[in-house]
């Protein structure tokens, strides 16, 4: 770390603009990085990000693996005794640092001004809205043509389940030519995200000499698995249950939806999958899996909306990034529920204003889908990601959160 600081007065507005308003109360008495939990001892931080931030070195910010060990519990925040609020910075330093290394760049700053949330929402919203209307000149109409006179089957070899299903109203065909190459581009913009992130750690921070290898990305994902590090801080266990069911419920969607696909391309069964106990494998253990995983969605969004909402005033401040995100998969999750509800309901009632509810149930649902997953390399959704890479990278050099 022999390089020299390039001070950046410029970027210490951006970090203030990102959450970090209060930044320049800080008087580096060093009270956050004393009560931090996860700090370790020989580096410990958030201090010298406050003093850098505060000097505006902006690329070893950028490049410093040590705003991913911080989980922003806020004790620091509520420690500090000038109201500096070291945890908001860190959090607005994530932000930047996202910003920077996501791959095209100036979408990273766009996708967290929250004047550009409607702009971007629309672009899926009016994408789909356009497919829909390319299926009414089609041999079986479907599309805004199904919308307006939905389509009711007998059971048989092509809808196991009868009824009317999604399929006639946007077919998966359609559906994967969006998504496919969609998920090629995210993640082909993660990992010139992280390859861009990893060597600039390497060049800012490398590791010193003698410095013991902690493990890799191996003992990484373990810890994430389990959020070890979540219950060692802030409100500990319903902190950690919190960003759990988060996480799992969408690890449980990743997983009904992965099934779907190899059953219906792999073994040509008909959508959608049925939820009937006698079609165990090729239906009910995916359709309850991915009940559950919406069902611990939505309870883990709510926590944590509940929590921001009352969070005292000198622990955390919530910023739009935070509430958009949450109100995201939130609509995810109960529209996806939804639109299962109501198919079940409108196939039993043969109800055809019931199905149009169904049906622009499900738009809503694959229109904040898209969203999420267009704009994960730009909003919160990036922590996994740049969280691993830096925790692997910080177990590589020595480093990682104080275990005690």
């Amino acid at each position: 770390m022999g390089d020299a600081i390039r001070p950046d007065a410029s970027f210490a507005r951006e970090v203030m603009a990102l959450g970090g308003e209060d930044l320049q109360k800080c008087y580096q008495c060093a009270t956050c990085a004393v009560v931090c939990p996860l700090a370790p001892d020989d580096r410990p931080y958030p201090r010298k990000e406050m003093v850098w931030a505060q000097w505006g070195a902006r690329d070893r910010l950028l490049a410093d693996p040590d705003l991913w060990l911080c989980y922003q519990c806020s004790d620091c925040s509520v420690q500090c005794p000038r109201g500096a609020r070291p945890g908001d910075v860190m959090a607005a330093l994530r932000k930047a640092a996202i910003a920077a290394w996501s791959v095209p760049s100036a979408l990273g700053r766009l996708a967290q001004n929250p004047s550009w949330f409607l702009i971007l929402l629309a672009v899926p919203a009016f994408l789909f809205a356009f497919l829909l209307g390319l299926g009414r000149g089609a041999e079986h109409p479907w599309g805004w043509a199904e919308f307006a006179q939905p389509t009711f089957e007998e059971p048989g070899p092509g809808n196991v389940v009868g009824g009317f299903i999604f399929h006639n109203f946007i077919p998966h065909k359609v559906i994967y030519s969006v998504f496919v190459p969609l998920t090629v581009l995210v993640l082909a913009s993660f990992a010139a995200g992280v390859t861009r992130m990893w060597a600039a750690m390497s060049r800012t921070f490398p590791a010193r000499e003698g410095a013991t290898p902690r493990g890799g990305l191996w003992e990484v994902l373990k810890d994430v698995l389990v959020h070890r590090h979540f219950d060692r801080c802030g409100e500990g266990a319903f902190r950690t249950w919190t960003h759990l069911g988060i996480f799992y419920g969408f690890a449980f969607l990743a997983v009904t939806t992965a099934a779907t696909i190899v059953l219906m391309y792999g073994f040509a069964a008909p959508p959608p999958l049925p939820f009937s106990p006698s079609h165990v494998v090729d239906g009910l253990l995916w359709k309850v899996i991915g009940n559950i995983g919406a069902l611990i969605l939505v309870i883990g969004t709510i926590w944590a909306i509940r929590r921001r909402m009352h969070a005292a005033p000198a622990d955390q401040r919530s910023h739009f990034g935070d509430w958009a995100f949450l109100a995201v998969i939130l609509i995810i999750a109960v529209t996806g529920l939804g639109s299962q509800v109501l198919r079940l309901w409108a196939t039993s009632a043969h109800s055809a204003p019931l199905a149009q509810v169904a049906y622009a149930t499900y738009y809503t649902h694959l229109v904040f889908v898209f969203y999420l997953i267009a704009y994960a390399p730009f909003c919160k959704l990036a922590h996994m990601v740049y969280r691993t890479a830096a925790l692997t990278y910080a177990r590589r050099i020595g480093r990682e959160p104080k275990t005690a």
